[in-house]
């Protein structure tokens, strides 16, 4: 089925039909993993035929980006906009950044697990999910930017890819997988690793 034939929902039956399919789709992704998982078997558990899921979506390749872009969208969200400017210890503004962040990827853990691995193993994934990851790192380099009077570091791009993967590479250890680490423990050493990256130390508090 060509882009064109594919329908936008505009009514609220088709709306929640479309997010019928979301839903089924996230369970047995995050159940089976998608490979695992056939765009018949989405249409039988969103209670939908066949015909109804490819009239949404193109392929089950196209519902899973616009699963990955709906991920993204609802972690984003979460995240406030920050002014350091305006505040007297940058240090707890860090910490609560990487705390909604932490949280984030609480929400449905199993599919952001499927969504890092597939990500991780083959090329197409990864390009699928740097689309919609492109909207964080664009939120920290906008962050720096904004506040760059602050900073130590003089490569915000540089910065931004760093902060991003080392904040994601020890988010996904805490969450995606069995451990006993203490999660404050984490954050707080997260927040002193990053804000003495970031911050020149006349704006960091005495240790």
């Amino acid at each position: 089925m060509s882009e064109k034939e594919v329908r936008i929902p505009k009514q609220q039956r088709s709306i929640e039909k479309k997010n019928q399919i979301k839903t089924a789709a996230i369970a047995l992704i995050s159940e089976k993993g998608y490979h695992k998982t056939s765009s018949n078997e989405i249409a039988r558990k969103a209670g939908v035929s066949i015909g109804t899921f490819y009239s949404y979506y193109a392929d089950k390749t196209a519902l899973y980006e616009d699963l990955v872009m709906d991920l993204y969208d609802d972690v984003l969200n979460q995240i406030p906009e920050m002014d350091l400017t305006k505040v007297t210890n940058p240090v707890d503004l860090v910490r609560n950044y990487i705390r909604i962040v932490m949280a984030g990827h609480a929400y449905m853990p199993a599919f952001q697990k499927e969504v890092t691995c597939l990500s991780q193993q083959y090329d197409h994934f990864h390009e699928l999910e740097e689309k919609s990851r492109s909207h964080a790192t664009e939120k920290i380099f906008r962050l720096m930017m904004e506040n760059r009077e602050l900073l130590r570091i003089t490569d915000f791009e540089i910065a931004g890819l760093l902060i991003q993967n080392a904040l994601e590479a020890v988010i996904h250890q805490v969450q995606f997988y069995p451990n006993d680490y203490d999660k404050e423990k984490v954050i707080d050493e997260l927040t002193d690793m990053l804000c003495r990256y970031v911050f020149k130390p006349e704006y960091l508090p005495p240790s």
